[in-house]
């Protein structure tokens, strides 16, 4: 039976980077309507996504970017697309004064390599921003704040259409009354909601 969580709400950009990493978890948090433990990282990171907020016009670029070229910057920008289905709330856009619209995502973790789920997270970001300022999001940014290092991502069309799919497919999941089948063990013991999952 349908939990209260999701009652046919769109599907966050949460959703799409949880469903790559386990679909269950999407399913238990919205489905089921689960409490999802608060893990110390996670409040890390939004402590230095504040940081960064309050840092930002005191840098002398922005991002790799000069300040010359930035016309503006954007954060904690909210979008929902009744059209796509989808919503999200981006760290920061950077609007160049040539017209292009950058997503950036900030990530505090010991990797700097970006996993699928953070570039899935990037487009779907792209797929919001393109529709929120009528025009094309060609490519975005993952800046991992810990190590100061900038990944820059080219975002294709086919990019975005496969989370047009995805949104799809985890809208058929969230409408089911079966949980999907369980993903990689080792991912469990990171998982907040691995309690319920069993």
């Amino acid at each position: 039976m349908r939990g209260s969580t999701y009652a046919g709400e769109s599907v966050t950009v949460a959703d799409v980077v949880q469903y790559h990493y386990c679909p269950r978890k999407v399913y238990f948090l919205r489905v089921m309507d689960v409490p999802a433990g608060v893990r110390r990282k996670m409040e890390y990171g939004d402590e230095v996504h504040e940081r960064e907020k309050r840092r930002m016009m005191e840098r002398v670029d922005l991002y790799g970017f000069d300040k010359d070229e930035v016309a503006e910057t954007i954060q904690d920008l909210q979008i929902e697309s009744l059209t796509l289905r989808l919503r999200g709330k981006l760290d920061v856009v950077i609007s160049l004064r040539n017209g292009e619209l950058i997503p950036v995502d900030t990530k505090y973790t010991d990797s700097t390599v970006p996993q699928r789920q953070y570039l899935k997270q990037l487009c779907a970001y792209a797929l919001l921003l393109e529709e929120w300022g009528k025009k094309p999001v060609k490519r975005g940014l993952i800046y991992f704040s810990q190590q100061k290092k900038i990944h820059s991502i080219d975002i294709s069309h086919e990019d975005k259409e496969s989370i047009k799919r995805d949104v799809k497919i985890i809208e058929k999941m969230l409408d089911s009354e079966s949980p999907p089948r369980p993903v990689s063990p080792e991912k469990c013991r990171y998982c907040e909601v691995k309690k319920y999952c069993v």
